[in-house]
């Protein structure tokens, strides 16, 4: 081709064109060019910028030509065949893909780049059957099977076929029991899978499918670590699967173990300073978060915003107010720009200055509905937290309204309620927020727990906060409510255990006024003076601990 000066001003005029947002410009002149000196170069060029464009019928047209101009490319052949399962033309990519694999040194390879093609091709029923008749004489091949039956359980998956995907992952586990991968992959897709039923749904044994199949997929984690101790990437996801089933010490443990296999892991160092902070073990929060700063350093390539915003919540544990509104001045990212804003506000709340942090509240964007409501919860929370109850009741009480369904105000509105001991109106809200939530485990234990305060409804106290804990077994302040309606009860044994376990796992003074009036009980004196004189030093605004100190006259 002769890059004659009306070409190459053609060639520019297509450029400039991407640069200022017109690629169909461009195309059409890419086109007209390609036609016309019949160089492959440029319709190569004109496909590129119709992919860029997401144009894939414009897309399709350029890859057409630039096959055509240049037959023995297989860049262009492949680039063809990808841009018809994109359009949907899988009868007339079959035959390309067929040779394409055939010819390959690796037909993995090409199998893999079909699977990503189809994972956002249009019809992903058509698109599944294309990807497993292409892969049907790997599946039990030797030497290919485990790599093409993860392909095509990603390709299943892709589909929305999970019954399929996970049929082929555990497959691909059967041919290599010991891979890491392929387990890892089983788990996710039955995670995932089964995330997307229906609560109403079950298995026909009676069993929620997510629930079963979640049990399987911490079954199947914890027997391939008993037999591969050293596999640290499943047991990272052991981990943080328990995180999510609530399983928190049993996390906590698998954290260790992944930091005692290699201290240069900072993951689980992060992951440990959550837990502890969540146990609100504010020192040993501390330590960990501390650790992982200091292997950081200033590196930019980490982001530390989510490290300073939890350095900030142990400052606040610790009661040190201004510490911890310094390192929320740090955090810079938009992620958590504005959760640093609302909690900077509640840390002023507790250094009593509620208006200044209402202020920040109120100055906060709130563009959309969900935004404004946030706002309000927050608002309703600062204000519950300075013992302003009516002021907090009056302002969710009148979000509600607007928004009678939304489960975060009818929680928030149940909670100053009860404060102002409207017990009705809490049960009305709590209930209503269950009919939309059933699986909300806060808004039972809220309602058992009250009625357990209050010494009143007790077995139905009892059997609310039971099924929160079958819920969240591993929730601090759901145990201390089972620990507190089993004293109510008169299980004084029961109510031992259950306090003394809710107590190592949330430290909170609110659980130690329950744990030191359940020790008094059971003529423990020295123990329980011990325990809710340690908590008054550490947290001495909580009222259940000042009225427990009260009520059993004890004194520094």
């Amino acid at each position: 081709m002769e890059l004659t000066s009306d070409l190459l001003f053609r060639l520019m005029y297509a450029e400039i064109a991407v640069q200022r947002g017109e690629p169909a410009a461009a195309f059409v002149e890419l086109m007209a060019v390609a036609r016309q000196t019949h160089d492959p170069r440029i319709a190569r060029r004109a496909t590129e910028i119709a992919i860029s464009a997401r144009a894939l019928p414009q897309a399709l047209d350029a890859a057409e030509l630039w096959r055509k101009l240049a037959p023995s490319d297989s860049e262009a052949d492949q680039s063809y065949s990808s841009l018809l399962v994109a359009n949907g033309k899988y009868d007339a990519a079959r035959p390309l893909l067929e040779r394409q694999i055939a010819a390959a040194a690796s037909p993995l390879e090409i199998l893999d780049r079909l699977q990503r093609v189809l994972a956002r091709a249009p019809d992903p029923a058509k698109g599944l059957a294309l990807l497993e008749a292409m892969a049907q004489k790997y599946l039990n091949a030797p030497n290919s099977g485990f790599d093409a039956q993860l392909i095509v359980a990603r390709g299943a998956h892709a589909a929305g076929e999970d019954r399929a995907a996970v049929a082929h992952a555990r497959a691909a586990l059967a041919m290599r029991p010991d891979s890491e991968l392929a387990v890892i992959t089983v788990v996710q897709l039955l995670i995932e899978g089964t995330s997307k039923a229906a609560p109403e749904v079950t298995d026909g044994a009676g069993k929620e499918p997510n629930v079963a199949a979640h049990a399987e997929a911490l079954s199947m984690l914890a027997r391939f670590l008993a037999a591969h101790p050293a596999a640290s990437d499943v047991r990272q996801v052991y981990a943080r699967l328990l995180v999510g089933e609530g399983h928190l010490e049993e996390a906590r443990q698998q954290f260790e173990e992944l930091l005692r296999q290699n201290p240069k892991n900072l993951d689980p160092l992060f992951a440990l300073g959550v837990l502890a902070l969540e146990a609100e073990r504010f020192s040993e929060a501390r330590g960990f978060f501390e650790r992982y700063l200091d292997a950081t350093g200033s590196s930019p390539d980490r982001d530390l915003d989510l490290v300073y915003m939890n350095m900030a919540r142990v400052a606040e544990g610790e009661r040190r107010f201004s510490e911890a509104l310094d390192w929320l001045q740090r955090v810079r990212g938009a992620d958590q720009l504005e959760a640093a804003r609302e909690r900077q506000a509640f840390v002023l709340g507790r250094m009593s200055r509620v208006e200044d942090g209402l202020e920040i509240l109120r100055q906060m964007p709130a563009n959309t509905a969900e935004e404004r409501t946030q706002r309000i919860l927050a608002q309703g929370q600062l204000l519950r937290d300075a013992r302003r109850y009516e002021e907090s009741f009056r302002l969710l009480d009148e979000a509600l309204q607007t928004s009678p369904d939304d489960t975060g105000l009818l929680y928030e509105s149940a909670m100053s309620a009860e404060r102002l001991d409207r017990i009705d109106l809490m049960e009305v809200r709590l209930r209503h927020l269950l009919q939309l939530r059933p699986d909300y485990a806060h808004a039972y234990n809220a309602l058992g727990y009250s009625l357990a305060d209050r010494n009143i409804r007790l077995q139905e106290a009892y059997q609310l906060i039971n099924h929160a804990l079958t819920l969240a077994p591993d929730d601090g302040f759901i145990v201390d409510s089972m620990g507190w309606v089993q004293y109510r009860l008169g299980n004084l044994t029961a109510a031992r255990e259950a306090l003394t376990r809710a107590f190592q796992l949330k430290a909170d003074p609110d659980v130690a006024a329950h744990l030191g009036e359940v020790l008094w009980a059971t003529g423990d004196h020295t123990g329980a003076r011990e325990l809710l004189l340690d908590a008054q030093k550490r947290d001495g605004e909580s009222d259940t601990l000042r009225d427990t100190l009260q009520r059993l006259k004890i004194q520094p």
